[in-house]
């Protein structure tokens, strides 16, 4: 069996095509394994943001209940109000969408993707746009899209890849191994 039959990733030519920025354009497709260590750490990485976000509505509840600007009722506490507004579950999704949407479209790659040599991209190696990056988050269903990279064999795209007209590719030399 040769190494391009066990890898993920589609194989690629030796000589890279550059586009017009510098950006090789035929690096190879990222398989399921890669995406999901990057997922992992993602996911811890984010998990503590939230829970700053968190600890700021938490905050911001009770300066609202110590200056009378907020009364709850009888045995409600704080963090039952908090459950049940809006505003709260907006704010913490912002701060996770946030994250992924500013290093896509600012870096093409989260801190995760680092890690496992990924970078999102579009086809001709440009940086993802706000509106692409959006459309990929919502579409991925919280990383389940990537379960799709599995069973397409041909083109290693996931669900979210197909939705936002983007990829994700290996970026290191030793691509594949």
């Amino acid at each position: 069996m040769s190494k391009s039959t066990r890898s993920r990733s589609r194989t690629v030519s030796d000589k890279p095509v550059m586009s017009s920025g510098g950006i090789a354009l035929n690096l190879p497709r990222a398989g399921f394994r890669r995406r999901l260590g990057a997922w992992a750490i993602d996911a811890l990485l984010v998990l503590p943001l939230l829970v700053v976000a968190g600890y700021i509505g938490y905050g911001l509840a009770h300066l609202l209940t110590a200056f009378d600007i907020l009364s709850l009722n009888d045995g409600m506490t704080v963090g039952e109000w908090l459950a049940h507004q809006l505003w709260f579950s907006l704010w913490l999704a912002g701060v996770l969408c946030s994250y992924f949407v500013w290093f896509w479209c600012r870096e093409g790659q989260t801190p995760g993707m680092v890690r496992f040599q990924l970078r999102v991209q579009n086809t001709d190696g440009s940086l993802l746009r706000v509106g692409q990056a959006l459309v990929r988050l919502a579409t991925s269903a919280f990383g389940l899209g990537n379960l799709m990279v599995i069973f397409d064999r041909r083109e290693f795209l996931a669900f979210q890849d197909y939705w936002a007209s983007c990829e994700v590719v290996v970026t290191s030399s030793a691509a594949g191994r």
